[in-house]
């Protein structure tokens, strides 16, 4: 199920983001730490909700490796580089939650996540 949520740039300008589930496991790279392997929530083309079990600060650079499923079948091998936007904890979900904002989108990458996000 696809929604739209409003985040806010760095510019503090608002826009709507249409993100989709995604329940896929991710590597995280952050450095001068050992890779996580965390749970994915949500994605669009430009970032990713993931569940992780430390409080991570934003602006905190990473690098994030994954598998996207395509809605013919395929798969799309995703890594990225990434910055934290924000980092909450949820009960519901037993661990902090994090947003993250892609950097470097290729167009090939965009054209995958957009597939992903409308099928």
């Amino acid at each position: 199920m696809s929604s739209i949520l409003t985040s806010t740039s760095s510019e503090d300008e608002r826009r709507q983001v249409e993100r989709k589930s995604l329940r896929v496991r991710v590597r995280v790279a952050l450095a001068g730490k050992p890779d996580m392997e965390v749970r994915a929530v949500d994605v669009s083309t430009g970032g990713m909700s993931l569940v992780v079990d430390l409080n991570l600060a934003p602006a905190t650079s990473c690098h994030l490796s994954f598998t996207l499923p395509l809605p013919d079948g395929g798969m799309h091998k995703v890594q990225i580089a990434a910055v934290i936007a924000h980092c909450t904890y949820s009960g519901q979900r037993s661990g902090f939650v994090i947003g993250l904002q892609f950097k470097g989108v290729s167009e090939d990458l965009k054209a995958a996540l957009l597939r992903y996000v409308k099928s």
